[in-house]
């Protein structure tokens, strides 16, 4: 059976685009190779032209959801030129957004079945530390201190992707509130 291209010709990172976009809006289940070609509206050939399976594809979201947090986290993103304390704060309310939580959860989940994924979870988790950790050096706050207070924001900031449902969530009122309390 020939398979002919209906639509543009489309890049790798346009399908992880569009996939993460899927992801996004209508959640894990919906990250199908069927629910793609019709979304982008081309047959199963581009797919395979750029992946070998849907794991392959999780992969490749995974990768650009690490390359997307590298911009944010090592000096490529606004949060970079803030005060230190508004840095911190930058950083721990990044993960309250809405489009951010549901790839996130979604990728912290299948990192739970797959190592190169778990892999790239683990590096942006150390980069968050490493980021949240400079910024309260910068603050003046001694190294054990420091170490202590990135390792709860950063474990608080995980729990909250995955348990945000159950919990209520902060304001960013509420949230400054508190990253302040424990600033001081």
């Amino acid at each position: 059976m020939t398979m002919t291209r209906r639509g543009p010709r489309l890049s790798a990172t346009d399908w992880v685009d569009a996939a993460l976009a899927l992801l996004t809006a209508d959640g894990v289940s919906s990250v199908k190779i069927s629910r793609l070609c019709e979304r982008l509206d081309v047959t199963k050939g581009s797919f395979y032209w750029h992946f070998g399976d849907l794991d392959s594809l999780w992969e490749a979201m995974a990768e650009r959801w690490r390359e997307t947090h590298d911009a944010t986290f090592t000096g490529l993103g606004e949060v970079t030129a803030l005060p230190p304390a508004d840095r911190v704060e930058a950083l721990a309310t990044m993960l309250m957004s809405e489009r951010n939580l549901t790839v996130e959860t979604a990728i912290r989940d299948w990192a739970r079945v797959n190592p190169r994924v778990a892999e790239s979870v683990r590096r942006i988790d150390n980069e968050v530390f490493d980021a949240v950790y400079a910024a309260l050096l910068e603050l003046d706050i001694d190294a054990e201190r420091a170490r202590l207070t990135a390792g709860l924001l950063v474990y608080a900031g995980i729990g909250y992707i995955h348990a945000h449902d159950g919990l209520p969530s902060p304001t960013p009122d509420e949230l400054r509130s508190v990253i302040a309390a424990l600033l001081a």
